[in-house]
């Protein structure tokens, strides 16, 4: 008996000790209510929050899309798998769906061949393309010209893998394979050979190149033996198959100066993109 009392009084005291605590009867009073879910939240009309959703930009004269994904913290590369392009050119008064932060880095992060990340191609084109401009070698109203979007497009392709008569990005390119490529892509069909491209187009000379033009090299005798595709700045993209991949190199270095045959303009590359090149 002693030993019950002794339990009841310790009992009563904590009881006594619990009460006094303060919002202690409060919060058991609400517990000892039967639950009936959460009033609020079920009648409440208060809007969901969404998550980012895609937007839309119309296309102004001399927008490209490099300059779009920029100003927008986006990729090229999201841009045209949001809006199911193949080609980079785009016409002003077009609208774009710009994509959400989260297609954007999927994007960004997805690796080209040789390691070489699609996201750091858009940021060299860009740099090269804003150097013309800054050193007045291009308006800007030659930013959106076929003959940019041609070296836009080109730098996309740097880090492909060299492959002797390969003429895919799947599979790799030779230096001629890159140019038929790339010019396919706006239309502008070209012969399979670096010799047969040599005798497209205008004769440029050397002083005179532009932006899109082709540069011929020969190891010896009056054929060409490679051609890569001038961007400016006395430089130029090619397959090199030294370095076994897509690459931008120096006019000036010595091994190309000595090799340099001529140069070839094989369309009017001046006219704006108005179009998109056809799906292939």
């Amino acid at each position: 008996m002693k030993g019950l009392f002794r339990t009841a009084v310790l009992l009563a005291a904590l009881a006594l000790m619990l009460v006094s605590i303060p919002g202690f009867s409060q919060t058991a009073a609400q517990l000892s209510k039967p639950y009936i879910g959460n009033k609020e939240a079920t009648n409440s009309t208060r809007p969901v929050p969404l998550p980012d959703s895609d937007h839309t930009y119309v296309v102004h004269r001399g927008d490209n899309l490099i300059r779009i994904a920029r100003a927008h913290q986006t990729t090229v590369a999201a841009l045209k798998s949001a809006n199911g392009l193949r080609g980079s050119r785009i016409k002003a008064g077009q609208t774009l769906i710009i994509p959400t932060s989260e297609i954007a880095s999927s994007q960004k992060d997805t690796p080209r061949n040789s390691g070489v990340t699609a996201s750091r191609n858009e940021e060299s084109a860009a740099r090269h393309i804003s150097q013309l401009r800054d050193q007045k070698l291009i308006s800007d109203e030659e930013s959106s010209s076929t003959r940019l979007q041609i070296v836009e497009a080109g730098f996309e392709m740097l880090g492909i893998r060299y492959r002797r008569s390969g003429g895919s990005e799947k599979t790799g390119f030779d230096c001629s394979g890159l140019v038929k490529n790339l010019f396919s892509k706006f239309n502008i069909e070209l012969p399979r050979t670096s010799r047969e491209q040599y005798k497209q187009g205008e004769k440029i000379d050397r002083d005179k190149l532009e932006p899109g033009d082709l540069v011929f090299f020969s190891s010896g005798g009056s054929h060409p033996t490679h051609v890569g595709i001038y961007i400016g700045n006395d430089k130029f993209l090619h397959a090199a198959r030294k370095a076994r991949k897509v690459i931008v190199s120096d006019l000036n270095k010595i091994w190309y100066t000595m090799r340099y045959l001529g140069a070839r303009r094989v369309a009017d590359l001046e006219e704006n993109g108005t179009d998109f090149p056809p799906e292939k």
